[in-house]
């Protein structure tokens, strides 16, 4: 029994591994999640029944989340702050929303929102359809993949604030992704 769950585990990673078509690569240019972390629990409208760090052999860190969404969503707000810590976390460069439901229905948005719908496209295909959502299960194994990280970045250590809330403002799922680019060389 003890060798049947890395076996099966291994194959969840291989399953996920080809479905996003193996691009997930854990280091490109000093680029690397080191952990996530769910907070805000529990939420008022969603149940999450587990949400932890996944770590591979390969050096991939994963986010592994299950939760129940019990009513349809018609309305799904994103939002994605990003964090550099000086001395303690501070804004840096990237504040995203984008209304998720809008966006999957129609193609008219701008260009930082495809770069938000093209990555929930080609990492989570499965939870990529028009609205509504809700009245089910979702269990997610997520990477966040370093070739959607920006080109040009000062060394040092990230924060990635990602929440998901209704038309209400109210939370559903709120996560926190830290991450690390390391360069080297004389500059950067």
């Amino acid at each position: 029994m003890g060798t049947v769950v890395p076996y099966g585990i291994f194959c969840v990673f291989l399953v996920l591994q080809q479905r996003i078509g193996g691009q997930v690569r854990p280091d490109v240019e000093g680029w690397r999640i080191v952990k996530y972390q769910c907070i805000g629990t529990p939420y008022q409208k969603t149940t999450v029944h587990y949400c932890n760090t996944l770590r591979v052999s390969n050096g991939t860190t994963y986010l592994n989340v299950s939760i129940h969404v019990p009513n349809k969503l018609n309305f799904i707000n994103i939002a994605v702050k990003m964090y550099y810590k000086y001395l303690t976390y501070r804004p840096f460069m990237l504040d995203w929303n984008l209304e998720a439901c809008h966006a999957m229905r129609t193609r008219r948005i701008n260009p930082i929102e495809q770069v938000v719908v093209k990555l929930f496209e080609e990492t989570i295909p499965s939870m990529y359809y028009p609205c509504p959502h809700g009245n089910k299960t979702y269990t997610i194994l997520w990477a966040l993949d370093a070739k959607y990280s920006p080109k040009s970045m000062p060394s040092g250590d990230y924060r990635i604030d990602i929440s998901f809330k209704d038309r209400d403002n109210v939370i559903l799922l709120a996560f926190q992704a830290y991450a690390a680019m390391r360069r080297q060389g004389l500059i950067g």
